[in-house]
């Protein structure tokens, strides 16, 4: 169980790292191609991707230092958010296929959260 723990863990991750990465170095114009952005300001956009990055690195840090075990749970449960909330604006767009990805990770993401939370005891 621990090893698949870690194996979403390093997936999410990369996932979160390269997507808020993304978005964090894109330009405004790029930014604004993407069909999700409409009516989102580049500066939301980019705090967004912020929050993915450091939701990433919080997924990982933690556990390969060995230090803060809570903040691995913690940052599973804010993408388990982050997602929920990302598959509501897509099925709200009337976007099914876009929100299918974000249903996948928040389901990883409820895993993981789950399993860091539970060997926490």
């Amino acid at each position: 169980m621990s090893l698949f723990l870690w194996i979403l863990q390093i997936v999410l991750a990369l996932m979160f790292m390269g997507i808020g990465g993304q978005r964090l170095t894109r330009s405004s114009r790029q930014l604004g191609k993407l069909p999700w952005t409409d009516g989102y300001s580049p500066a939301a956009i980019r705090a967004l991707g912020a929050v993915e990055l450091l939701a990433g690195l919080t997924l990982l840090v933690p556990g390969v230092l060995g230090w803060a075990p809570l903040l691995t749970p913690l940052a599973a449960c804010g993408l388990v958010v982050l997602m929920a909330l990302a598959v509501l604006l897509h099925l709200r767009r009337n976007q099914r296929q876009a929100a299918v990805l974000p249903a996948i990770l928040l389901v990883m993401a409820a895993f993981v959260a789950w399993g860091r939370i539970d060997r926490m005891e």
